[in-house]
């Protein structure tokens, strides 16, 4: 009995090493090595002066820290353009008294990507995002740390787009 025990061991260790597994995810990798950001359009009314420009900046460092791609201004294989199509906030939980207590303020971009090394895994796409503050904040106080964070969040679902090609 020992001895078979012995050769059932064997036989599944044996197994155990002809099994591979392969892990991957599924279109996860970008299919070029450069990148560009051209400066977004502010078609947004309520959007400050330059926040599109500031936004091109802030996706070019973006992407340069979480990516292998490297910017390249004049020939890249992926180019990126947009405009900020809509920036509003907006009272998000409304009280007994009818005063609300969050407000929200909400970015949404039109985002085009042309991949000129592989046009499959170019897109148009819109990414909307928020981020809440209390009512009793002034915006301009609250601002630059609200874009902060949806910056970052608009920047992530591009960059899942871009790597997922979803």
């Amino acid at each position: 009995m020992q001895k078979s025990f012995k050769y059932l061991i064997l036989l599944l260790i044996f197994n155990l090493g002809c099994v591979s597994v392969k892990y991957s995810m599924v279109d996860g990798s970008i299919d070029a090595e450069t990148f560009n950001v051209d400066l977004f359009e502010e078609a947004a009314p309520n959007a400050p002066a330059g926040y599109g420009a500031t936004y091109a900046d802030f996706l070019k460092d973006f992407i340069i820290s979480r990516s292998k791609l490297k910017l390249n201004q004049t020939k890249s294989d992926i180019s990126i353009s947009g405009k900020v199509t809509y920036y509003n906030t907006s009272p998000v939980s409304v009280q007994s008294n009818e005063v609300a207590a969050l407000n929200s303020l909400t970015v949404r971009l039109d985002v085009i990507v042309i991949n000129s090394k592989n046009p499959d895994q170019s897109f148009e796409a819109s990414f909307s995002q928020f981020s809440n503050y209390n009512s009793s904040d002034d915006l301009s106080v609250v601002e630059a740390e609200l874009l902060e964070d949806i910056n970052t969040k608009l920047s992530q679902d591009i960059i899942n787009r871009l790597t997922s090609n979803w």
